[in-house]
């Protein structure tokens, strides 16, 4: 490792890198920022908490990705408005944060309740136009009522994406159903009242009719 002396001469150079496209260039530029906190030395970063967040709002997936990986980073810097992401227009930027709210609130960068205020934006993302945000944000969505971001009075919410108009949505819905049944989120009985929305789903030859079926067994067991 350098001097520090050197590392903090180089300190412009190392922020530029960031948001290098190149992986080993970003992350060799977060271990030389890592390692300035960790030396106590983070007061001459003060100057780039800015650009910092901006960081997380980076169109590139692999500077955001790679900033998001390194929250303790903004935590220790104090770095505000991070929440903001929260509610991004961007699906994917707001992806970005969701994906990292539980460790947001877990070291201290979110309060909880203030999550709990902005959920809503959840909503969007179960019904994102981008198939691989969509997945990841209905396995979260267990995650978020397990840890209490989503409560019983959301309920509504959800029957409406169990009836959702598209197939490719609301699969999904049909898919957590059991584990938010075992969350007490919902229960069965209600999922049974609602149960022919499921069923339209096995009427044509699809994928989405194989899935639909491993949940019909598993509701009718």
């Amino acid at each position: 490792m350098e001097k520090i002396d050197d590392i903090l001469r180089r300190k412009h150079e190392i922020l530029k890198n960031l948001k290098s496209a190149d992986k080993s260039i970003r992350e060799e530029a977060w271990r030389l920022i890592t390692y300035i906190i960790d030396t106590g030395n983070g007061k001459y970063l003060e100057d780039s908490l800015g650009y910092l967040r901006s960081l997380l709002w980076n169109k590139l997936q692999g500077v955001r990705d790679e900033a998001w990986s390194h929250l303790p980073v903004y935590k220790a810097l104090l770095v505000q408005g991070i929440d903001r992401a929260l509610t991004a227009d961007s699906d994917r930027i707001k992806w970005s944060a969701w994906s990292h709210v539980l460790e947001m609130i877990q070291i201290g960068i979110v309060e909880k309740e203030k999550v709990i205020e902005v959920r809503y934006s959840y909503w969007r993302l179960l019904k994102s136009r981008w198939a691989t945000i969509r997945k990841k944000a209905w396995d979260l969505f267990v995650e978020l009522v397990k840890e209490g971001i989503f409560r019983p009075k959301d309920k509504e919410r959800y029957l409406d994406f169990l009836r959702h108009k598209k197939a490719s949505i609301r699969i999904y819905a049909w898919e957590v159903s059991p584990q938010l049944v075992n969350l007490n989120f919902i229960t069965k009985e209600e999922l049974l009242q609602n149960i022919q929305f499921l069923q339209e789903l096995t009427q044509k030859e699809s994928k989405v009719k194989k899935r639909a079926l491993k949940v019909l067994k598993r509701l009718e067991s």
